[in-house]
């Protein structure tokens, strides 16, 4: 049996996944200040290059598959071998929760706090249009652009693989490469950035998990905290992967979507619950009105560290997510898979931004905490600020436990889903299924270098990295929009 499972598994996938998560910790580990310092200035430089790149490039993106959507090519279905049929709930749960980790909870309270302290400091604008801004920019980076580019290389799998249903799930198999050192170039540049997505996330998700859990046990946050958080998440991520979709990964989608809900709904009628609802209006027509202007705009400070720096993230990440969401989209068309991953995914990420952005933003114009101040003194981490957000409001230790449990079973949605998709491309062909064994030993890898990079300080290298892993993928992403023209046009004409 264990020769047969081992004659399916592509074996240059798996030797390119281990040996590139050894040098990149390896290359991290050595020396992580100095990395991080080498690393974030290729990062500046290349931002300043390729801002406008990324800029109207990502908007394309959208523009693109909004336009395959409402054309008749918008009615291809997708047909996969031996992939199962997901009801609407599941399949939307699985994307919603694939795309968005624990890091949508952690920025959607926060990240208003940088546009309001760099915008703050423009004499042309005043307080009322510094918070309108401050408000709109994390839905613009959360939004339709980001879910766009998530989508961009699912669509390509899903033709490549209705096709051809021997395709690998890579880029090299989208492209249907034959020359060995371009498909290990293409393959090594779709698992890097999965490896170094994973790294950022697990980063930012472990310290917010352990600050939760410190408040609600009334504990210091301590290594052992840390640790023992990083143990319960993999035990459920990799028993959830293990499982593999059916039995694991949908089911634990499913529960995440309706606790998040719940959870959202809760903060809204116990917080300023007005107050919510009218600045969640006005961020949503800012938004709307104002989406060109955000997507054009360059050479600001804004534009270049976070706009840039966010469609560099998906792009990251839209490998996993991509390759992810084609193996759920079995019996759907193209049409379907456009506008649900765009419209599912932006506004579940709206409706988190919008309630827990103006739920910290209350706090601050009420002067009973003041963000933006304590985070620029340094006098609250980031994490704290979140924590003490929810706990301003009434039952907070209720609400922080719930929190806590989303954030966790957040964090394993994204992981299991990205071990999923590392054993599935390392097999020689989509049609086969991925073995519980091989998605556990990615399970383990995906945590253990991330887990170890937190404790010695390397996130920031990892987060360099994956946004310099981007820049190539901007030319994949050419490639995969013109594999998905001549794609639809064969399925046509057949």
């Amino acid at each position: 049996m264990l020769n047969k499972i081992n004659s399916e598994w592509n074996k240059t996938v798996i030797t390119i996944t281990i040996i590139l998560s050894l040098v990149l910790s390896i290359y991290v580990l050595s020396d992580p200040t100095g990395s991080a310092l080498t690393l974030g200035s290729i990062y500046n430089y290349l931002s300043t290059v390729f801002e406008s790149t990324f800029m109207y490039g990502s908007f394309i993106v959208l523009i693109f598959l909004l336009s395959i959507s409402v054309s008749s090519f918008g009615s291809i279905k997708v047909n996969l071998i031996n992939k199962e049929i997901f009801t609407f709930f599941s399949w939307g749960s699985m994307l919603f929760a694939a795309g968005i980790g624990a890091a949508l909870l952690y920025w959607a309270t926060v990240e208003w706090i940088d546009y309001y302290t760099l915008l703050s400091k423009d004499s042309s604008l005043s307080k009322e249009e510094v918070l309108l801004y401050s408000r709109t920019y994390p839905l613009f980076h959360w939004s339709f652009t980001a879910w766009a580019i998530y989508c961009l290389p699912a669509i390509a799998f899903a033709l490549s693989l209705t096709i051809n249903p021997n395709s690998k799930l890579t880029f090299s198999g989208i492209f249907n490469t034959k020359n060995k050192v371009l498909e290990i170039i293409l393959d090594t540049l779709f698992i890097g950035a999965i490896l170094c997505g994973a790294g950022v996330g697990l980063g930012l998700s472990f310290p917010l998990i352990s600050t939760i859990l410190s408040k609600i046990f009334l504990i210091e946050r301590s290594f052992t905290l840390d640790i023992l958080t990083i143990i319960v998440c993999l035990i459920i991520f990799a028993s959830s992967a293990y499982l593999g979709i059916q039995k694991g990964i949908r089911r634990l989608s499913n529960i995440n979507i309706v606790l998040v809900i719940i959870f959202l709904i809760l903060v809204l009628i116990l917080g300023p619950t007005k107050y919510i609802l009218i600045n969640s209006f006005d961020s949503f027509g800012s938004l709307i009105t104002k989406y060109p202007e955000l997507s054009f705009t360059t050479g600001t400070t804004i534009s270049k560290d976070w706009s840039v720096f966010y469609w560099a993230w998906w792009m990251a990440l839209a490998p996993m997510v991509g390759a992810f969401i084609v193996n759920i989209s079995n019996g759907k068309n193209l049409r379907q898979i456009i506008l649900g991953t765009i419209f599912i995914g932006s506004m579940g990420c709206i409706f988190s931004m919008s309630i827990l952005s103006n739920l910290s933003i209350n706090l601050f114009e009420s002067d009973l905490l003041n963000s933006p101040q304590l985070l620029l003194s340094g006098d609250m981490t980031r994490e704290e600020l979140v924590v003490e957000t929810i706990g301003s409001l009434e039952f907070s230790n209720f609400l922080l436990i719930a929190f806590g449990i989303i954030c966790i079973i957040f964090l394993c949605t994204t992981y299991d889903s990205s071990s999923y998709v590392l054993a599935s491309a390392s097999m020689k062909n989509s049609k086969s299924e991925s073995s519980g064994n091989l998605r556990l030993i990615f399970a383990f890898l995906l945590v253990v270098q991330p887990a170890l990079l937190m404790f010695i300080g390397g996130v920031d290298s990892f987060k360099w990295i994956m946004v310099i892993f981007s820049v190539p993928l901007l030319f994949v992403n050419l490639l995969l929009i013109i594999s998905i023209i001549k794609n639809v046009y064969t399925i046509k004409k057949s």
